[in-house]
């Protein structure tokens, strides 16, 4: 069964992760028509891109997402070049682990070993405020 980590990386794979980022971003930055009657309505004394931006670093959900991304982009450029392909193959190209295996020339049990390993990195070092 595929846990939060496992749902976090394969967004990320597939650019699923960029995709609810930017509808994120659409969604808190929406222009909303307010009908102002009389001389009630309260003018902020802000441009609209201050505005825009001051919304978008207070949402904590898209800070949160767009932390995971940067957290997963440092982390594929520092390991090995054998688990990014893993992972790339397993979540990417969908592969099922003795395929990665056969692929890989090494066991199912090792392939999946070394994703576990690079998970519990994640989970003990850096997930624990991002997942």
């Amino acid at each position: 069964m595929a846990d939060k980590l496992d749902l976090l990386i394969s967004d990320y794979m597939t650019g699923m992760l960029q995709v609810k980022i930017n509808s994120r971003e659409l969604w808190i930055t929406r222009q909303k028509n307010e009908e102002r009657i009389g001389s009630s309505g309260t003018s902020s004394n802000l441009a609209p891109q201050e505005r825009r931006m001051l919304i978008l670093e207070e949402d904590t959900k898209l800070q949160k997402m767009k932390d995971q991304q940067r957290v997963l982009t440092e982390l594929l450029g520092t390991v090995s070049s054998e688990i990014r392909t893993i992972i790339t193959l397993r979540f990417k190209e969908k592969k099922q682990w003795w395929q990665i295996g056969a692929r890989l020339y090494m066991d199912e049990r090792t392939a999946r070993r070394k994703y576990e390993n690079l998970k519990e990195l994640l989970r003990d070092s850096l997930w624990r405020d991002l997942v």
